[in-house]
């Protein structure tokens, strides 16, 4: 069977495997079922991403007198990685917005004054400002899109043309 515009073979069919290899079908990606597990699988994930993020952010390296970000650099990899576990385990785009879109929702209790009256992620200290508490934020939220955008990126040049050289052959509309 040949791959849909998308290039992935429907839900069920064979999938083309090695010689010798056992037949296998492509996952079911579209039905209920699967859409409230994609859902469920992205917010356990993004959980765990915003509480280790949270709890990374400030961590410096000090190397030659130079304070690295590693925290930082920790998360963008870590929420990079928890992008293409979503994308590479349900092999749809739906968890990997839900994990872009819950991250700030998640990461909103953290942000303000708790009840004790400390901040994790305090705004200024000591007429500072604290920039990573906000660069963090944007890792949470903006890595899973960025994500999705060298994703499709990668699906479109991948795809083969239809040969005449026309919009419609191409893909590209009109």
């Amino acid at each position: 069977m040949t791959p849909g515009p998308s290039g992935r073979t429907s839900p069920g069919a064979p999938v083309r495997t090695a010689p010798g290899g056992l037949a296998r079908t492509a996952p079911e990606t579209a039905s209920i079922a699967a859409r409230v597990s994609q859902v469920i699988a992205a917010i356990v994930v993004a959980v765990v991403s915003v509480l280790l993020l949270v709890t990374m952010h400030r961590l410096e390296l000090t190397v030659a007198g130079v304070d690295l970000p590693v925290g930082l650099v920790f998360g963008a990899v870590f929420q990079f990685a928890a992008a293409t576990f979503l994308w590479a385990a349900t092999g749809a785009r739906l968890p990997v917005v839900v994990l872009g879109c819950v991250w700030g929702l998640m990461v909103l209790p953290f942000a303000g004054t708790s009840p004790g009256g400390g901040v994790l992620m305090p705004a200024v200290i000591a007429q500072k400002a604290q920039s990573s508490g906000w660069i963090v934020q944007g890792i949470g939220i903006a890595v899973p899109f960025v994500f999705l955008g060298i994703q499709h990126l990668a699906s479109r040049r991948a795809r083969p043309t239809g040969g005449s050289g026309s919009a419609g052959s191409t893909g590209r509309r009109v």
